[in-house]
């Protein structure tokens, strides 16, 4: 599967070049059009933001990579955006191929993929980005994060829930939820 003539496997397939260019250009387009919905200033909640994820569940992390980087460019802070933003595409890839599609059962498949999508987005996403940010000055010191941002992750958490399970739900083969399998 996947082999040329020569025996040698592409480095990204066809499959996966069309799931980066759909993805990709959804993550610039949602960045660079400013879609999202406000919160508290400057916070907002961006579905743009969920396609490198997407991006790295239905094609792997190379594919993770190329929309993260598609959604760093638009960025109001690219010098963040475009190095954490393929990270989030590169660790969900592994996440989701090695942890959530290993369950068989699919009700116990869902639990915990909402489990791990909302501790993901806690206590990993969440202080890699605040942590950058603070570098940079733009926000407070790192350890303050779950005080004063900790009601602002908890709603992205459940944002990306609903989200994620609506894609997954729709679109089954995309990602492999059928068979349980990762399809890169």
């Amino acid at each position: 599967m996947g082999e040329t003539e020569g025996g040698r496997k592409p480095f990204i397939t066809s499959r996966q070049m069309g799931l980066a260019a759909a993805f990709g250009a959804a993550a610039f387009a949602f960045r660079a059009l400013g879609i999202a919905i406000p919160m508290v200033p400057p916070l907002v909640i961006g579905p743009g933001a969920l396609m490198p994820i997407l991006a790295g569940m239905a094609g792997g992390p190379i594919v993770g990579i190329i929309v993260g980087i598609a959604r760093g460019i638009p960025s109001g802070l690219p010098q963040v955006d475009l190095l954490l933003q393929p990270v989030k595409g590169i660790y969900w890839a592994f996440v989701w191929k090695y942890v959530v599609l290993k369950i068989e059962d699919e009700k116990k498949r869902w639990i915990v993929f909402w489990i791990l999508t909302w501790l993901l987005q806690f206590f990993i996403e969440a202080p890699l980005f605040i942590f950058a940010n603070s570098l940079l000055g733009f926000y407070p010191f790192y350890p303050t994060y779950p005080i004063v941002f900790g009601w602002y992750y908890t709603l992205y958490g459940i944002f990306q829930i609903v989200i994620f399970s609506a894609v997954v739900a729709a679109l089954p083969d995309i990602f492999g939820w059928s068979e349980g399998e990762a399809p890169w």
